[in-house]
């Protein structure tokens, strides 16, 4: 019976250890990204990943992610998608935000928008029950077709 005593305060003082050594929220995002969101795959040789001191920048080309002339994403656009659903499993990610590659604000941008729209849904509706963050479409830097995904991790950076 006191071996059994003697050994919970060294049980728990081990599992303290592990805690304190648990890596931050953006390594774990940093590293589900590197592992889902590979270039060695077929359908993601174009992406390109960008690591930010609070989480990363995913960027893809439109001919990637959408049938040609659609809004309705290609397999590779929902390979890529489900990819970075993945990686977002993750309850600290506090903002998803999808940079359109072009004006979505422009007046001939209707496919922009419609795929705007389909890139957000597919994010939104990924499964999360009450922990999502709302997924917001905000104009990009980015090249013209050429579509970033930011997924920034909350409390860090």
């Amino acid at each position: 019976m006191n071996a059994a005593i003697s050994v919970i305060p060294t049980l728990a003082a081990v599992l303290l250890l592990a805690a304190c050594s648990e890596p931050s929220s953006t390594a774990v995002l940093q590293s589900r990204i590197a592992r889902t969101v590979s270039p060695s795959q077929t359908c993601s040789r174009a992406e390109n990943v960008q690591y930010l001191p609070t989480g990363a920048q995913i960027q893809v080309p439109d001919t990637s992610l959408f049938v040609v002339g659609r809004p309705d994403l290609s397999d590779c656009g929902r390979y890529t998608l489900t990819s970075i659903v993945e990686a977002m499993l993750n309850p600290a990610i506090m903002q998803v935000v999808v940079q359109p590659g072009g004006d979505v604000n422009a007046p001939e941008a209707l496919l922009l928008r419609e795929r705007a729209a389909t890139v957000r849904a597919f994010l939104s509706n990924a499964g999360f029950t009450g922990t999502q963050p709302p997924v917001q479409v905000q104009p990009s830097a980015q090249p013209l077709g050429n579509w970033g995904i930011v997924l920034a991790i909350t409390g860090e950076g």
